[in-house]
């Protein structure tokens, strides 16, 4: 007989957050996740916005300091990639990012989407100069977490978008917005670049971000699950394609859920960090930062807590106009997944996959 969770439960169900970005300090947000019965996996990222150095000195400090409740994964800088010792100095820094605690790596979207080699062509994820990396991250089983492509509607004009979401992030974004950028590899190129590498590193233990850049098909997923043992995805930032699809074909999606349930991973996709603060809330984290930082935990709680409600029960959940097509529904009832399916898609595939506490 199968079990459910009520909507009570939230709270004391066992959860893992697996996809966060934290860059600050200030562990008020760990603390209370951890009241909140949640794991945090912050995820360092080779971008912009904060010099991987400094990430990997923010983890390895809040994991010494919370050890059951925070983990991380590391990275590296693929922008070096034509230096003549790009992989010697890639598995050195993976080396230390593992020695300080790391549970695995990161690769992200400029690499496909943005590096160029002297000739102008993208540098692709399989390209050989990764080679090194990835046999040595296959030989010491070391988790690869990767954001390699975008959505499909990256590659579509704004309009032609199925999700809401998309079209304002990419509207914000139009650097990553594809259909701007005719010379940047295709959306196949990309999927089929990751592919190339899940087939020559069979036991490489491969997350693909974000469902794998393959939101808008839970076929096109299942079929990489079949054909790639150790492929997992996680759904991190595509809870409004999930509810797209849900909409489309409630029951192949309950049944992609229940067939593929250790194989999925739950995360939410966020930032917490003081130096990116905007107007009066800057002023507020400067001038209150641990009440800033406990309402900023409040409002992501109850963003997970919307998501685990609506895999969880059968709650009617308020999506809003995801797609802006006023002949859909703007709420959803939740899929009521059996308790099973949803422990291992909100805790326990973190905890295997990146053999975390």
């Amino acid at each position: 007989m199968k079990e459910y969770y009520l909507p009570t439960d939230f709270i004391k169900a066992p959860k893992y957050d697996a996809h966060t970005h934290y860059h600050t300090f200030n562990d008020v947000c760990v603390r209370k996740a951890k009241k909140a019965n949640m794991n945090l996996l912050s995820i360092n990222t080779n971008f912009d916005i904060l010099p991987i150095d400094a990430q990997l000195e923010i983890s390895q400090v809040l994991h010494k300091r919370h050890p059951e409740t925070f983990n991380f994964l590391g990275t590296f800088n693929a922008v070096t990639f034509a230096s003549e010792t790009f992989a010697e100095d890639a598995i050195e820094h993976i080396t230390k990012c593992m020695t300080a605690g790391a549970r695995g790596i990161k690769i992200w979207k400029n690499i496909g989407m943005t590096l160029k080699n002297e000739a102008g062509t993208y540098v692709m994820a399989d390209n050989p100069v990764f080679a090194p990396i990835f046999a040595f991250l296959e030989k010491k089983k070391i988790p690869l977490l990767a954001h390699l492509g975008e959505p499909r509607n990256c590659w579509l004009p704004l309009e032609s978008m199925t999700t809401d979401s998309d079209r304002r992030y990419f509207s914000k974004n139009p650097n990553y917005h594809m259909y701007l950028h005719s010379d940047i590899p295709s959306y196949e190129q990309q999927i089929e670049a990751r592919d190339r590498i899940l087939e020559r590193y069979p036991e490489l233990i491969f997350v693909g971000a974000h469902l794998g850049s393959m939101d808008w098909s839970f076929e096109e997923i299942a079929k990489r699950f079949d054909r790639f043992p150790n492929f997992y995805v996680d759904l991190s930032g595509r809870f409004d394609h999930i509810v797209e699809q849900t909409l489309r074909n409630r029951n192949l999606v309950i049944d992609f859920f229940e067939t593929y349930r250790n194989r999925i991973v739950y995360g939410l996709d966020y930032f917490v960090a003081e130096q990116y603060r905007w107007g009066w809330t800057n002023l507020v984290y400067k001038c209150f930062p641990s009440i800033y930082m406990s309402l900023l935990f409040e409002y992501l709680c109850r963003k997970i807590k919307k998501h685990w409600l609506f895999f969880a029960t059968d709650t009617v959940i308020k999506t809003g106009n995801i797609s802006n097509n006023p002949e859909l529904p703007t709420q959803i009832t939740g899929l009521k997944l059996p308790k099973n399916v949803v422990d291992c898609i909100f805790y326990k595939n973190a905890k295997s996959i990146y053999s975390v506490s």
